[in-house]
């Protein structure tokens, strides 16, 4: 029951859903049953730190920003970072609040027609200092009729202890509210909470002027009576923005909502159906190509359908052209044309990749009524193959209801992709070579504090250059160096955050060696071996310097056997510390972990585990929800270890969103050096739990660095279950 509630056609985050300055989706004070829509993410901001102390100097004068995610069908959960001031030293002044907070919203609705719907929530939840903490339940109707109308119901109480020098979260008691619209653009809104009013008005911006999707308003709000829980006037603003792309199709059954609506049903899941396919090479059109029966696999050498060294040789042309490298393109025993290439190119996601190496396929072989396979390598270790009858690959390119087999895809976990091209007779080989090709690539470094006693937000930030030389299979070596480019002022000179600057520094040399471990060949039988993923079990190993303080050895072992639905892993290494840079790290470094992920295909959720020795030697425990969206990942994770010298363990809890940072295509390598973004830059922010104090710690919990098998296999996400979930992908950036 509870999992037919997360992926429930309902989901019912609303479009009209938009995050407010308490927390939550919602209006000014309390809180609605609608969520933030699932795949998207709400930001906020206004000009009043409402339930702030107002017996302290400052009162609720600040600044209060809220940044949210629809993480799963049913849930949403946000962070609020509420402050009197910016950069007040609260050990030597009067700084008032200054909170970082974590906040939840689960909900569901109540009848098929969606009109009635219920949630409950949590806010300030971890932490230290508990400002705003406030449990509640809210029961909301929305008159679908006229679509202009919210009534909202609930009951609230106050969670911690009260205290002269604590927020009063005017979340206590009932509340109520109503929101009406009476045009598109315009919503006004009365709400009631412990025995104050609230009235506001919004005022949101055309859809014409914003991206497909997004939303955006301007808020004013008064209360209207009761007390000082916030000045009398303030404002705000707030955007949503979709993380996947917003499809313009809806069932004829569902109405479309006017833009800005205050509750429209949702989709039964984020839109999957379309996807862009900007920054990907531009293709001539494919030749129209009528359907067919299937063709006849070719049998000898002699016929009709063979095709020839120089439809071979522009084929490997035409790939090279897109980018590819270490191109091979042959012929098999059995007549299919053979085609091999490298991908160094489409670095976001290995589906735009395979989607183009598909297109130039159809393309140069569409006409020739052949068989093929096709196989994607990264760093020369196979991914992900594809095979199926050109004609019909062209036809299912051009949108066409393919004849016969198109594409049917295999992993290392379903089939020996190694074994696929077992007596080809290569026409071209080793095209583009990968050794030829020295890899930049730049990325930013940021090192951060938020909610702190010396600040909102302090910060260190630089860039990093790395420089990679493939050498032969599954062999690079690299240079990576830092240099810091700005940093705040507790970063600097002697104070308090000076130990985790950015500094000038080559801080990473190492030689790498990927290898897939022929364990298939401990089993006879071959359907055996491919039945227990024989042909998934991947090997890293690296040597030299992995960053400013340590040297040494660092291996990892991954196993996604099946559809990869789970992944099993093993890393670990021996360090030693060459720097006194920082005297808190062990100058011997013994770090072995093992881990496992489960992927929900159906909403693409990620659960994680690991448990062993962390880098800095302390053992335990951490445990992750990561929810994709496309290629933007958002995780939630709760961590808890111990050092071997501290009576007890420490447990912590975060948020972490991962992003690409380059583009969908990146150079081309055909000029000896290839510059590039990075495929996934990451920022958490964490907080203690259960701890009477919120001292900022960073060497609990830190895995060994130098891993690559997840990055090389398309960040986690390389299984059968995954590509064939993305068909639609791949179909895009084949039709581009």
């Amino acid at each position: 029951m509870a999992l037919f509630a997360l992926v429930a056609p309902s989901a019912f985050a609303q479009q009209s859903a938009t995050m407010s300055a308490g927390g939550f989706t919602g209006l000014s004070v309390t809180p609605t049953a609608q969520l933030q829509r699932w795949g998207s993410m709400g930001l906020a901001y206004e000009n009043q730190v409402v339930g702030a102390p107002t017996t302290g100097r400052q009162g609720t004068t600040g600044d209060n920003f809220v940044v949210g995610f629809g993480l799963l069908p049913n849930l949403e959960i946000s962070g609020r970072m509420a402050a009197n001031t910016f950069n007040t030293n609260c050990y030597t002044e009067a700084c008032g609040v200054r909170d970082l907070s974590f906040n939840f919203k689960a909900g569901t609705p109540l009848d098929h027609a969606q009109r009635w719907n219920a949630a409950v929530g949590a806010t300030d939840l971890g932490g230290a200092a508990t400002y705003f903490r406030s449990y509640y339940g809210v029961l909301s109707y929305t008159a679908f009729d006229a679509r202009n109308l919210d009534l909202s119901l609930g009951y609230a109480h106050r969670g911690g202890k009260a205290a002269p020098n604590r927020g009063t979260t005017p979340l206590e008691g009932p509340f109520a509210s109503v929101a009406y619209r009476p045009i598109s653009w315009l919503q006004g809104q009365i709400e009631y909470v412990d025995g104050a009013s609230y009235a506001g008005a919004r005022v949101y911006a055309p859809t014409e002027w914003l991206p497909a999707g997004w939303t955006a308003h301007l808020s004013a709000n008064t209360r209207m009576s009761g007390d000082a829980h916030t000045e009398r006037n303030w404002f705000g603003v707030g955007l949503t923005v979709p993380l996947y792309k917003v499809s313009t199709e809806r069932p004829a059954s569902v109405p479309v909502a006017a833009p800005g609506a205050l509750a429209a049903p949702a989709e039964p899941r984020p839109a999957t159906r379309e996807f862009s396919t900007s920054g990907l090479p531009a293709s001539r059109p494919l030749e129209f190509i009528p359907a067919q029966p299937p063709q006849p696999t070719p049998g000898d050498a002699n016929d009709t359908n063979r095709v020839s060294d120089d439809q071979l040789g522009k084929l490997a042309t035409a790939l090279a052209a897109k980018g590819f490298e270490d191109i091979a393109v042959g012929r098999l025993p059995d007549g299919a044309v053979a085609v091999k290439v490298n991908n160094a190119t489409y670095n976001v996601n290995t589906a735009d990749g395979l989607g183009v190496a598909l297109g130039v396929v159809a393309r140069e072989l569409g006409a020739a009524r052949a068989p093929y396979r096709l196989v994607l390598t990264q760093r020369q270790l196979a991914i992900v193959g594809a095979r199926g009858q050109t004609d019909c690959l062209a036809q299912w390119v051009a949108l066409e209801t393919p004849g016969c087999t198109a594409v049917r895809l295999s992993t290392p976990g379903t089939a020996a992709l190694d074994a696929s091209f077992d007596g080809v007779t290569w026409i071209v080989g080793n095209g583009a070579p990968s050794w030829s090709t020295v890899r930049l690539s730049l990325q930013p470094v940021l090192r951060s504090t938020l909610g702190t006693e010396y600040g909102v937000f302090d910060y260190s930030v630089g860039v990093r250059a790395t420089l990679q030389q493939p050498l032969w299979k599954g062999a690079y070596a690299e240079v990576s160096h830092v240099a810091p480019l700005a940093e705040s002022e507790d970063f600097r000179g002697d104070n308090v955050f000076n130990k985790s600057r950015i500094v000038d520094d080559t801080d990473r040399a190492l030689v790498h060696q990927l290898v897939r471990l022929p364990v298939e060949r401990l089993f006879s039988n071959p359907d055996t071996a491919t039945r227990w993923g024989a042909n998934a079990l991947t090997a890293h190993i690296a040597a030299g310097r992995f960053d400013s303080n340590y040297r040494g050895v660092y291996a990892e072992l991954r196993w996604e056997p099946g559809e990869g639905r789970n992944r099993f892993g093993i890393e670990g290494g021996r360090f030693d510390r060459t720097t006194d840079y920082d005297r808190y790290l062990p100058i011997e470094s013994r770090a072995l972990l093992a881990s496992y992920r489960y992927a929900y295909t159906p909403t693409h959720i990620y659960f994680e585990a690991s448990a062993g020795q962390f880098m800095y030697n302390d053992r335990g425990v951490k445990l992750g929800v990561k929810q994709w969206f496309h290629d933007v990942a958002v995780s939630l994770y709760v961590r808890r270890t111990k050092f071997d010298w501290e009576p007890r363990s420490r447990s912590f809890a975060g948020i972490e969103i991962s992003i690409p940072l380059t583009l969908r295509k990146d150079m081309n390598p055909t000029n000896h050096i290839q510059v590039t973004g990075v495929s996934r830059w990451s920022y958490a922010v964490e907080t203690v739990v259960r701890e009477s104090s919120n001292d900022i710690t960073t060497n609990q919990g830190v895995l060994p660095s130098g891993g690559a098998l997840d990055r090389t296999f398309n960040s986690d996400r390389a299984g059968l279950a995954y590509f064939e979930d993305n068909l639609p992908r791949v179909r895009s950036a084949a039709g581009k």
